[in-house]
């Protein structure tokens, strides 16, 4: 099977304001990708560069307002099927928003969007990330990293177990390594306390092996690994590594 990953960065604006648009083959399809017809996966393979540049040009005219917010942090992934005449047969939510108003432009950009997508010899499905960002701190940045140790979030020494976070910090890094080869697994309670991402000794964000922002499940080399904790109260943090 062919393998295509490909991932654009929609608008930039501001200390950090990412709004992507995501469309990774391997990643969204999973299995089900080798059970869609020959047609489908020829035209998700040869076309996702399109429909992907043509759904950034919409995102940018729905997200001009947002620039204007000092903290955002979401995602979600959306499915439509897209029949052979253009028009689509719904839109569903693989993985929603924390806040219901991503959705809605997620959706809204969609049905806009979808009017100028090539049109395919069979319904198809699609398959989209939506990440919507803006704040102070940028990852993988030295600036952010030393912003994070000049307020005090930058924590050496994070526990297997349970970790309270209290509300209060807002944002923290917490910095722990691993003894082998082998699973970080991570979770929230309540689960949308706030937001998780792995990341590199080098402050690199590590995609976590699932679509969502509230646990991780990711298997890693030995080394040294960053926890980003960004809470919207105060959290529980359940981290298991070997």
């Amino acid at each position: 099977m062919k393998k295509w990953i490909l991932g654009l960065l929609i608008l930039s604006s501001g200390a950090m304001a990412d709004f992507e648009v995501k469309i990774n083959t391997k990643a969204l399809y999973r299995d089900s990708f080798e059970k869609l017809s020959l047609n489908q996966q020829n035209y998700i393979l040869d076309n996702m560069d399109k429909i992907q540049s043509i759904t950034e040009a919409t995102l940018k005219k729905e997200t001009l307002n947002l620039k204007k917010e000092k903290f955002i942090d979401d995602k979600n992934v959306a499915e439509l099927i897209l029949n052979t005449d253009g028009s689509i047969k719904g839109i569903e939510f693989i993985a929603r928003s924390n806040e219901r108003r991503f959705d809605n432009i997620t959706k809204k950009v969609l049905e806009e969007a979808v009017k100028n997508y090539p049109k395919p010899n069979e319904p198809t499905p699609i398959r989209i990330i939506f990440e919507y960002k803006i704040g102070k701190m940028s990852i993988g940045s030295q600036r952010g990293n030393d912003q994070a140790k000049a307020t005090g979030e930058y924590i050496q020494n994070l526990q297997k177990g349970t970790t309270r976070f209290n509300h209060s910090m807002n944002q923290q890094i917490r910095e722990f390594e691993t003894s082998n080869d082998g699973f970080i697994n991570a979770n929230l309670n309540p689960t949308y306390c706030g937001t998780i991402k792995l990341l590199s000794e080098n402050n690199q964000e590590i995609s976590n092996g699932t679509y969502s922002s509230y646990a991780i499940n990711k298997e890693v080399p030995k080394g040294k690994y960053k926890l980003l904790v960004q809470t919207k109260e105060t959290c529980n943090i359940n981290i298991q590594y070997p």
